[in-house]
């Protein structure tokens, strides 16, 4: 029996996935993020090594045992991101066999099969990727916490503090997420927010957990942590309908798999969103995704087996 090796590597976590032809799971691993963009190459190489190592020996097989990996890396978009990532992990897989893409291509692929149809992610990050039946594929926002990630959990985070600094100063209406950064953060005073948000320890995916932060608030009727729910909702919904209109595909039948922690909260975002995209695409039908993504990247592993192509292209 061959056996096959799926990654997704994110802003925050790794997670490590051992199939067999069949691609029925035989180990899972998880370590923290690999976007070596927010974690450096060092790190992100650390922890793709040890959520694998894991999933190893969970499954009982040595990295050599696998017939082919696929690992989908935030991070590896651009050609010389990519080429470092892969560089980076020759020595772990000496055989050449692994392939290395972009997180949201096992993203789409787990959600919604080889088939038609978008995937959006709001994670740390967020980005819209999809694929029509001609097999082309694109992608919209994902350019990063500083110029993009609208509607990702950083976004909805950071847009929390803002909030809470406007009402601090006496700009903007008071809000439950003061109460509740006190609470959860020990951050009690607005003013020591500074320190904390352009501190050299802090990382995208801390302001991101923040994030869960402005969605409690919102759940439990806070008006201003409505509307920056309610904005990100609207901001995810554009990427979506910039896919399918690049696509040609939003007077199709299409379905729209939504991934990512910040769709924990669930029809508080789902619900703006989807109301937002059945505007332009009528027939378009929103669902949690079939498979995780790293189901989805051992599925592209098992199927790049069948013809495999370099490592660097």
């Amino acid at each position: 029996m061959a056996f096959y090796l799926g990654i997704d590597g994110g802003g925050s976590k790794t997670a490590a996935l051992v199939t067999d032809e069949n691609g029925a799971p035989h180990g899972r691993g998880l370590a923290g993020g690999s976007n070596h963009l927010r974690v450096g190459i060092e790190t992100a190489t650390r922890n793709i090594v040890q959520a694998v190592n894991i999933a190893n020996v969970e499954s009982g097989l040595a990295i050599r045992q696998i017939e082919y990996a696929y690992c989908g890396i935030a991070g590896s978009d651009h050609p010389e991101h990519h080429e470092r990532v892969v560089d980076s992990l020759k020595t772990f897989f000496p055989r050449g066999n692994f392939i290395v893409d972009t997180d949201a291509r096992i993203a789409l692929t787990g959600a919604v099969g080889f088939g038609s149809g978008v995937v959006v992610i709001a994670g740390t990050g967020s980005v819209a990727f999809g694929r029509n039946e001609k097999g082309e594929e694109c992608r919209a926002g994902g350019w990063g916490p500083i110029v993009g990630d609208e509607g990702s959990g950083y976004a909805i985070g950071r847009d929390g503090l803002v909030a809470i600094l406007r009402a601090y100063d006496g700009r903007g209406p008071a809000t439950l997420m003061t109460d509740l950064l006190c609470n959860e953060q020990d951050i009690c005073n607005p003013a020591d927010l500074p320190r904390y948000v352009y501190s050299a320890s802090t990382r995208s995916d801390d302001i991101a957990r923040i994030g869960e932060m402005v969605l409690e608030a919102a759940k439990g009727g806070d008006a201003v942590a409505h509307e920056i729910v309610d904005r990100a909702a609207h901001d995810l919904a554009e990427c979506v309908i910039a896919v399918a209109q690049k696509l040609g595909i939003e007077n199709e039948s299409f379905p729209v798999a939504y991934v990512g922690g910040a769709f924990e909260t669930g029809e508080l975002l789902v619900g703006p969103m989807r109301e937002k995209i059945l505007a332009v695409a009528p027939r378009a039908h929103l669902s949690r995704p079939l498979h995780t993504p790293v189901e989805g990247a051992a599925m592209m592993a098992i199927r790049a087996a069948q013809s495999p192509r370099p490592t660097r292209r």
